[in-house]
C-alpha cells in the first residue's frame, strides 16, 4: 500500500516538474544570451518536460489518466459549483 502512494506521488510531483519546465520556455526569449544557446535550450527544456510528463502519467497509472482527461473534454472544470 506504501508502494502505491509513493509512486502516485512521484507521479504528480514528475508533472508538476514539467509544467515548470514548459512555463520557463516562455521565459527564455527575456534572457540575455545568444541566440544559438536559446534554441538549444528550448530544445532541450522541450524534450525534458515531455519526458518528466509522460514518466509522471506512467506513475500516476492509467485510470488516473482517463479521468482527469475525461473530466478536462467533458468541460466539467469550467462549471461553476452551486
Amino acid at each position: 500500500m506504501q508502494y502505491n502512494k509513493l509512486r502516485f506521488r512521484l507521479g504528480i510531483v514528475l508533472i508538476s516538474i514539467s509544467v515548470v519546465v514548459f512555463l520557463t520556455l516562455f521565459a527564455l526569449p527575456f534572457v540575455s544570451m545568444d541566440a544559438k544557446l536559446k534554441i538549444t535550450l528550448g530544445t532541450i527544456f522541450i524534450v525534458i518536460g515531455e519526458v518528466l510528463f509522460w514518466l509522471g502519467t506512467i506513475l500516476i497509472g492509467k485510470e488516473v489518466y482517463k479521468k482527469f482527461m475525461a473530466m478536462l473534454k467533458s468541460g466539467q472544470w469550467l462549471k461553476r459549483k452551486e
